[in-house]
């Protein structure tokens, strides 16, 4: 049985699904159309709500407004031999500075990895006017249709190994999607460091779909131990990275890194 998400809890991690109006600052054609409802009317049709986060606010005043994104998996989802869901990932605001957007994603049980689709995948959007809810849910369909499509590349992806050579190429590019090459935390952390696995079960697996995980696992994760260095390249202070808050940053960096996988499995399979 699915562990959706309950109401009490969505309101705990993303208080700003549940907003009964819009900032302020929005259009008078901008028309407001609680999350929440849409999330209603998504759990009518089977898909439960599995993760949902928001952004952090500085100001108070605009935290019932911000970016939400909400994880669904319909109710009679079973997951692969490889413990893969395909999912529905819908991110929202009600400050007038995004549409509603739908993206195809796949979970990992395993590593609780939530993935996103690259950028040869069309993203659904629909604007804040007209028939919101009912176009969300037509646009439903589509995206989880491209969410099994997800599935069937993980397969061919777990069969295609890559050598040590392409294993730090492949990291190499990750870093510079990830860190700015001017940031010290760039200098300080090598990209043999995105191969290390978290898990026994990772280690000693060099298939393409492993080594996509283990990268995916540690840029979004943080917590990379590195220590920062002077002009001189030598080592000043202990530090580690930070995982990924920003929802924006979140979809920006699954997707570049799906992208990058399947260039990859394109090349790799000829």
């Amino acid at each position: 049985m699915l562990n959706a998400l309950t109401l009490e809890t969505l309101q705990h991690r993303a208080p700003s699904i549940f907003s009964k109006s819009s900032a302020a600052s929005t259009s008078d054609k901008y028309q407001h159309i609680s999350t929440i409802d849409v999330i209603e009317r998504l759990k009518d049709k089977g898909f439960l709500p599995t993760f949902a986060t928001q952004n952090h606010c500085r100001l108070e005043s605009k935290e019932d407004f911000t970016k939400h994104m909400i994880r669904f998996r319909h109710q009679d989802t079973q997951p692969t031999v490889g413990g893969l869901f395909p999912e529905l990932v819908l991110t929202n605001s009600h400050d007038g500075l995004s549409s509603y957007r739908l993206d195809a994603g796949l979970y990992r049980l395993v590593c609780s990895n939530g993935m996103v689709a690259g950028n040869k995948y069309s993203v659904v959007r629909v604007r804040h006017q007209g028939n919101v809810v009912d176009n969300v849910i037509e646009g439903t369909y589509d995206v989880i249709e491209t969410a099994h499509k997800l599935l069937e590349v993980a397969n061919k992806m777990e069969s295609i190994p890559l050598t040590v050579k392409e294993q730090i190429a492949f990291a190499e590019t990750a870093h510079e999607v990830r860190f700015d090459e001017k940031s010290e935390i760039s200098k300080a952390i090598e990209p043999r460091q995105l191969l290390e696995p978290r898990r026994y079960a990772e280690m000693g697996k060099h298939d393409l779909f492993t080594i996509f995980n283990i990268i995916q696992e540690n840029l979004m994760k943080g917590g990379m131990r590195c220590y920062l260095k002077n002009e001189r390249g030598y080592p000043t202070k202990r530090t580690s990275t930070r995982g990924i808050n920003s929802i924006d940053k979140n979809i920006a960096l699954n997707r570049a890194l799906w992208t990058q996988a399947e260039e990859i499995l394109e090349l790799k399979a000829g």
